[in-house]
């Protein structure tokens, strides 16, 4: 009769350390999202500097002519140049452990328009707890 209430008591505190333990795992993914969107919002403040303000991606731009790395927030980001065409540079960090993002100017849409591809990281290496936020700022 005893070891009855005693698995009862056993299930009960065994569904509570469940739960506490996955309401963990979801705050933690909570607080990687929310990593990954403030480098997304970074990446894209960092490329509408270098394409507005300094104007170093006009349009017309060559590979050839496009800078090899930029500079963000303490961060170098460098060209990918088997991504890269002309009028569409992609840039990406090389840094392992930390939060990191990656730059698309895009030149090639019809018309006078602009795109800037900004996508951040919680972890720069590839991993099941990789979170990547991405945001498009057009104009």
């Amino acid at each position: 009769f005893q070891s009855r209430y005693t698995s009862i008591i056993l299930s009960i505190g065994l569904g509570i350390s469940n739960l506490a333990f996955k309401q963990t795992i979801l705050s933690s993914l909570t607080k990687d999202s929310q990593v990954a969107f403030y480098q997304a919002v970074a990446a894209a403040e960092c490329g509408m500097y270098y394409d507005i303000t300094v104007n170093l991606f006009p349009r017309g731009l060559t590979l050839a002519g496009a800078p090899g790395s930029i500079a963000c927030g303490g961060k170098t980001l460098y060209l990918e140049s088997g991504v890269s065409t002309n009028n569409y540079f992609v840039y990406k960090e090389t840094a392992a452990s930390q939060p990191c993002f990656s730059l698309v100017f895009d030149k090639v849409t019809s018309g006078s328009q602009s795109i800037i591809q900004a996508r951040g990281y919680n972890l720069c290496t590839t991993s099941p707890r990789q979170v990547e936020r991405a945001l498009q700022v057009t104009y």
